[in-house]
């Protein structure tokens, strides 16, 4: 049973006790589960990335030389080398009107905040801490679907390099599939 279904059935399941009490013991049986989650996500987030990165490099590098590409190509953020890789090596461009796009953008927006995390004060009050578990949760379920849709936008990736340049269908699916 996956973690979302497990959270999910807590959330069905009613508790014996009434008010603030419930709330508490709620918390209690979900958080080990929630927290669990969150990891999940932050490490499929993290080497999604990678793997999308390590891809498009190593498919320039291996097309237009280390050389070319370290000098040309390196500097480039991830969504551009998406962008201008293949259109230099099929002539050929991925269409930025599909999906891919915007999963990856989505994708690394996530990376980024995971990675270049911003600190903020301990909340002191109970309003400031009821406003900073709302959004604690909102942003763990940006992740959680940004995890989720991860997955979509690597197949996707892997299909669009190989339908403009077959004979990389190997290559591409040996780093963003399986």
């Amino acid at each position: 049973m996956s973690l979302e279904t497990q959270i999910k059935e807590l959330e069905k399941r009613p508790t014996k006790t009434n008010g603030e009490d419930e709330a508490v013991l709620f918390e209690q049986k979900v958080t080990p589960f929630r927290n669990d989650l969150a990891k999940s996500s932050l490490i499929v987030i993290v080497f999604s990335t990678m793997a999308v990165e390590a891809y498009i490099y190593d498919y320039a590098a291996r097309h237009l030389g280390d050389a070319f590409v370290k000098d040309h190509l390196d500097k480039l953020d991830t969504l551009s080398k998406w962008i201008v890789v293949p259109k230099l090596i099929t002539g050929r461009e991925l269409s930025r009107q599909q999906k891919w796009f915007e999963l990856l953008k989505k994708l690394i927006k996530a990376r980024n905040s995971i990675i270049h995390h911003k600190s903020s004060d301990a909340p002191i009050f109970s309003t400031d801490i009821q406003q900073y578990m709302k959004k604690r949760d909102v942003n763990s379920e940006l992740l959680y679907e940004a995890a989720r849709q991860s997955i979509t936008l690597l197949n996707i990736l892997a299909d669009k390099i190989a339908e403009i340049d077959p004979e990389e269908t190997p290559w591409v699916n040996s780093y963003l599939t399986q």
